[in-house]
């Protein structure tokens, strides 16, 4: 039954206001901004899809954040922080909730994120800075708590 249903609906993105065939996100989230998403028949998507570009600007907010995420996952580091904190969510959303948290950062000013002034091919022009690295781990560690190990102590 998903197979006939897949092949009427599209899926739909409140967030970034466009549509997705299924398998561009065979798991119902966004690819830009990985929100869920939901069914929409294909001329709803198709309605949608032009009034959100007639009506919408663009949201420079979601490149923005693409930019935080590509740059504190880059070289593996995402998945090396997931596998330490083996955290109870899966990878998407872990991904998601850090790059909130580095956003928060940035603006509370505890994360600095350098740019260089024009786009550059050395990934290393492109890096993030805390003022403290303890203020991250325990920012990290309070949104991802430790798994509790049954039989031991709570910590």
């Amino acid at each position: 039954m998903a197979r006939s249903i897949s092949r009427h609906t599209y899926l739909w993105c409140t967030e970034c206001r466009r549509s997705y065939r299924h398998e561009d996100a065979p798991d119902d989230r966004c690819p830009v901004c990985h929100r869920e998403m939901r069914p929409i028949g294909k001329f709803a998507a198709i309605a949608r899809g032009l009034m959100a570009n007639e009506l919408v600007t663009p949201d420079i907010t979601i490149r923005h954040r693409q930019l935080i995420r590509l740059i504190w996952t880059r070289n593996g580091m995402g998945e090396r922080y997931y596998q330490a904190l083996a955290p109870d969510v899966p990878y998407t959303k872990f991904e998601a909730r850090v790059t909130e948290l580095l956003e928060r950062g940035a603006t509370e000013g505890w994360v600095r994120f350098v740019l260089p002034a024009a786009p550059s091919a050395s990934e290393g022009d492109y890096r993030l800075e805390f003022d403290s690295d303890e203020r991250f781990v325990q920012e990290l560690s309070q949104l991802f708590p430790p798994l509790a190990i049954p039989g031991s102590p709570p910590a």
